[in-house]
């Protein structure tokens, strides 16, 4: 089962913009009692074409909080960028390597 709430709309108009978190990541998250923020990577533009991956996420807080929405997901204080697209729903899952838990992001789209 995945928990969310829907994000409004960065321009403040109608909710648009769906952030969910997996069982894990709320079980992992209330464990650790710290917050989660997503973390825009850089955009590749070209001659034909523009790309930007997948955001990564951190456990922590943001070093420039005012670059971020500050938004809380079933208990858990997550850190959105100002200039997350708001068309995509997106969920926050995660992964165990050999012990190494890594938080990743669900949903995104390339192009």
């Amino acid at each position: 089962m995945v928990y969310g709430l829907r994000l409004f709309d960065f321009s403040h108009e109608e909710a648009k913009f769906v952030l969910t978190l997996s069982e894990k990541v709320l079980a992992y998250m209330r464990e650790k009692g710290q917050p989660i923020y997503l973390e825009m990577a850089p955009t590749i533009s070209e001659c034909c074409f523009t790309l930007t991956e997948s955001p990564s996420v951190h456990v922590g807080m943001p070093k420039n909080q005012e670059d971020y929405h500050e938004r809380e997901i079933e208990g858990i204080t997550v850190f959105v960028p100002h200039d997350m697209p708001s068309n995509i729903p997106l969920t926050i899952n995660m992964q165990n390597y050999f012990g190494y838990k890594k938080l990743y992001v669900m949903g995104w789209k390339l192009a």
